[in-house]
């Protein structure tokens, strides 16, 4: 590239960072910042490092508040524009933006009153920034923050831990990626014990977006200088360091005016035996506008593709939360009904896919782990009488031999077992029943909750009527479940093939397998032994008569032990019937009922009481919180706007 090329590349560069700048100090003006980190440049040093000096010489006019201790206690966002035909530069502050000032003394007090108005008069420092633009013909374009120095020792009226206080605000400020940092250090102090250059390495530990500037200079012990600093070669820095050198307390006592400063500055380098010699590019304020403006134009083009993708973001993020706070709230009533129509649909529909385990992907999306409704219900009803249905289950061992044949006597040995056993399986029943009751009501609630958020006042009403609907199907379902269970105790009754071919006879034969566990267990009085004395008797019948002993031939106590074994038989028919006709009916006449009939009642209680119209109302949480959206939309639209400069600045590419 010939160097009259290079010339008119670096003019159009720069013809591009005003516009550049103004469109991201426009962005900050619209609040983006609050959500979407912008290019700034901010200046970060220890206290009395030279920085206020540094940016007078950058902006070239004499306007910072100057004295003992931290002087900067507030964040001052400059905003510099180049203005070449300006007669007299001037500056305005964002607070009172009408308002022209061009006495610089005048906007040296300005800041200290603004400063001391947020501090109320203390020596404290405070995190919210002033902003100020001053227009000149002499200043870069540019946007630099001007951060409270890094400060040690507290002096009287300063908090005690104001070395915490001014890290975590530099902290604040340079963390963010895509600000650039210009650590500020002072030559006649060790550059590796710089408070500004050790919290910038470590907030940007690779120095791709930290600048160091040496200032002091000309006032290092003589017989030393700050050469390899410069050049990087004690802390290097991918941007690397420039040298300059500020007006000392002599030239501020004599005010001497920045113009002049800046002059004394370039004869200073360019006699020095040493600096002179040295790159003019690190060399003085001016090598050290020229960087700052290149480096901030690259960051700006580099950073701007995924701001405006961000800003996109932002505009669908606000959409989707206006659109899950729903529409605003309708006046008539008619309007209203139709609301909560929409949202009684939601409800049930939303209910139903849970209780059917209709696949849900707003669930999937958001990993939900939960077990679905209707596999939830289906782990209750799976429960019911799992321990009398196992194989070792004896209902007979709940009785003696005594009250079997006392049973025998009175003819009502079926009848005392039904009787005994009523509460025994009605009780399980009836717990299952209130389970699923319990689980369904649950999973309703909060289901309404989710659809009926933005109406609290009326989500009240609307459970309670759910509620109500989901009860009176379980008194329902809990008649149909007693009757199931009266029906099986109360009359003895089956067609089940195995029970009647096994029981055809007064002593049935068993199969070997029976007989030989019957041989292996062991008797007693009771009936514990049901499944020995049924073989035992078994046994005796294929014995002769003589071989039969006393006991074997007791029909008291033989019939007494047939009568437990049949009672186990038909118990487990029982207990087998009841595990699928309960589930069955709390499924059908709870579960099932609840999901048809759950939306027709809503409706119909609803229309029955005009008063829960009178309570559909939008908390003022969620009035405030469309606002807070619908005024960021507004916000990030003006931005979309704004960003539409972009079409015409013509960003030439580089190699740079």
């Amino acid at each position: 590239m010939s160097e009259q090329q290079d010339s008119s590349l670096q003019g159009q560069l720069f013809d591009n960072l005003r516009s550049l700048i103004t469109l991201i100090d426009q962005l900050r003006d619209l609040g983006v910042q609050e959500y979407i980190k912008l290019p700034r440049i901010a200046v970060l040093g220890s206290q009395s490092a030279g920085k206020s000096s540094l940016l007078e010489n950058i902006v070239g006019l004499d306007f910072l508040p100057r004295g003992e201790g931290i002087v900067t206690r507030r964040p001052l966002e400059m905003r510099l524009i180049h203005k070449p035909d300006a007669l007299k530069p001037w500056a305005v502050f964002d607070v009172c933006k009408d308002q022209k000032f061009f006495d610089f003394e005048k906007v040296r007090e300005y800041i200290v009153e603004l400063t001391d108005k947020a501090t109320g008069n203390s020596k404290d420092v405070v995190p919210d920034p002033i902003v100020m633009t001053v227009y000149s013909r002499d200043c870069p374009d540019l946007t630099v923050i001007d951060l409270p120095g890094i400060t040690r020792i507290a002096i009287k009226g300063q908090r005690e831990d104001i070395e915490k206080v001014t890290l975590e605000m530099a902290t604040h400020y340079c963390q963010d990626e895509r600000t650039i940092i210009l650590a500020v250090c002072p030559a006649n102090q060790d550059l590796s014990t710089s408070d500004g250059l050790q919290l910038a390495i470590k907030l940007d530990p690779t120095g791709s977006r930290t600048l160091g500037v040496i200032t002091k200079i000309d006032i290092m012990d003589q017989g030393t200088d700050c050469r390899k600093e410069l050049l990087g070669q004690i802390i290097p820095l991918k941007l690397g360091f420039v040298g300059v050198k500020n007006r000392n307390q002599k030239d501020i006592n004599e005010k001497v005016r920045v113009g002049i400063a800046l002059q004394r500055e370039t004869d200073f380098f360019a006699k020095h035996p040493l600096y002179s010699q040295m790159p003019p590019d690190i060399m003085g304020t001016k090598a050290l506008i020229q960087k700052l403006t290149t480096i901030l134009f690259k960051h700006i083009r580099a950073s701007l593709p995924q701001i405006i993708r961000e800003i996109d973001q932002k505009v669908q993020d606000c959409e989707v939360k206006l659109a899950q706070l729903g529409p605003g709230l309708p006046r008539d009533n008619k309007e209203k009904m139709q609301v909560i129509w929409n949202m009684l649909t939601e409800y049930t529909e939303n209910l139903n896919n849970k209780l059917r385990g209709k696949f849900d992907v707003k669930s999937a999306l958001q990993k939900d782990t939960q077990i679905s409704g209707g596999a939830q219900v289906k782990l209750y009803l799976n429960e019911l009488y799992n321990e009398q249905s196992g194989k070792n289950y004896r209902v007979s061992r709940e009785y003696t031999d005594r009250e079997i044949r006392e049973a025998i006597r009175l003819h009502q040995a079926f009848y005392i077992q039904s009787c005994h056993n009523q509460r025994r399986l009605r009780d399980p029943a009836i717990d299952t029943l209130n389970e699923v009751f319990t689980y369904v009501d649950s999973l309703s609630n909060s289901i309404l909750k989710k659809v009926f958020y933005r109406f609290p006042t009326i989500l009240d009403a609307i459970s309670d009527i759910s509620s109500q609907v989901l009860t009176e199907q379980k008194n329902k379902t809990k008649v149909v479940v007693e009757n199931l269970i009266d029906a099986e105790l109360g009359y003895i009754f089956t067609n089940d093939q195995d029970y009647l071919t096994m029981n055809a006879s007064i002593i049935p034969q068993e199969d070997k397998e029976d007989q030989k566990t019957a041989a292996a267990a062991p008797t007693g009085d009771n009936a514990a032994g049901t499944a020995n004395t049924a073989n035992t008797s078994a046994n005796t019948a294929n014995k002769p008569a003589a071989q039969a002993n006393k006991q074997d031939t007791d029909p008291e106590k033989v019939l007494a032990q047939e009568l437990s074994r049949r009672l186990d038989a038909y118990y487990r028919i029982v207990i087998r019937n009841l595990r699928d006709s309960v589930p069955k009916a709390i499924g059908y006449f709870l579960v099932r009922a609840a999901q048809e009939q759950m939306q027709f009642q809503l409706y119909n209680e609803i229309m029955k009481s005009q008063s829960v119209m009178g309570l559909m109302s939008e908390p003022e949480y969620i009035t405030i919180e469309k606002r807070y959206h619908q005024k960021d939309i507004v916000s990030v639209e003006k931005c979309i706007e704004t960003l539409e400069i972009r079409s015409t600045i013509n960003i030439p590419t580089t190699n740079q």
